[in-house]
């Protein structure tokens, strides 16, 4: 398996189609095959070689069929080369970025890059363990002489970061999650909690009056902010995703802000081996046609 690539390597290896669909198969079925319209496991040859026909019900499927590289119209090695460019600069692209890059319309950098980021979504196996500091904030920062929590048209965020001792015994950020909210009370904070924390761990909080409530089932102690000063690596960490929406992406609709948070964070728990790791979760993921991503930000 690739542990990591270099440019000149990643065009080594994947510069031309039949190596990106190579890799899709290998991905796909090197641990056996499974239908996906039946779940039979036996299959005979298909009417290629990077398709596999089911004996049970006869579905020549392909190695693209089922993730989100199927029907891929910018073709796979260009799909495969925008993947690379998006996760190995540890700021990401825009859209706009890769349509330059790339010499496509934005439309379809747009589209697929939309696509990308509903693999980096976070599967929830993986909860934030022993200590962590969690807090809420705005996206675009505080309305003029307004609280920090006052929001006005701005979208309110919840973070949780999980603190570790790197190999100089300095404290620093592990990993990190973060989830749009409609408002900093106890079921909409108690859902960040259910999804992304374990319940074991040792969770500090300032003084908001929506995390008395979770005291009785998680460990909670709360503080007080003092500025930020109690609360240094969090708020350094909710800089940095403000400086990355506004040097990178100037703008998010409100109803996409969930998929840019999904994505940045997708870079902050993922610091090896991330194309490698990206690539297998999106042979994982459903197909995205536009119509679909569509439909989950009217939903969203």
């Amino acid at each position: 398996m690739i542990k990591g690539l270099t440019s000149k390597e990643f065009q080594e290896r994947f510069g031309r189609e039949l190596s990106c669909l190579e890799y899709l198969v290998e991905l796909k079925w090197g641990a056996g095959y499974r239908c996906i319209r039946c779940g039979h496991d036996q299959f005979h040859k298909g009417r290629k070689w990077h398709y596999c026909r089911c004996r049970k019900c006869t579905y020549d499927e392909s190695a693209t069929a089922g993730t989100l590289f199927h029907q891929c119209k910018l073709g796979l090695e260009i799909a495969f080369e925008m993947v690379f460019r998006i996760v190995v600069k540890k700021k990401g692209l825009s859209s706009c970025e890769l349509a330059r890059e790339f010499g496509c319309q934005q439309k379809s950098a747009w589209l697929f890059k939309a696509k990308v980021q509903e693999a980096m979504k976070s599967s929830g196996r993986h909860p934030l363990e022993s200590q962590m500091e969690v807090d809420e904030f705005v996206i675009a920062g505080p309305e003029q002489d307004e609280p920090g929590r006052s929001l006005g048209k701005k979208k309110l965020v919840v973070l949780g970061i999980e603190w570790v001792t790197n190999k100089k015994g300095k404290e620093t950020i592990g990993r990190a999650y973060a989830q749009t909210i409609d408002a900093s009370s106890a079921p909409e904070l108690a859902d960040f909690f259910h999804a992304h924390l374990d319940e074991n761990a040792d969770i500090t909080t300032d003084g908001c009056h929506g995390y008395e409530s979770m005291k009785g089932v998680w460990k909670v102690s709360q503080k007080k902010s003092e500025g930020g000063t109690n609360f240094q690596l969090l708020h350094i960490h909710i800089m940095n995703i403000k400086y990355w929406f506004r040097g990178i992406h100037h703008k998010c609709s409100s109803h996409r802000l969930e998929k840019y948070l999904d994505e940045f964070h997708f870079h902050i728990n993922r610091r090896e081996n991330i194309f490698q790791k990206l690539i297998k979760k999106a042979v994982l993921t459903s197909p995205m046609p536009y119509n679909k991503i569509r439909l989950c930000e009217l939903n969203g």
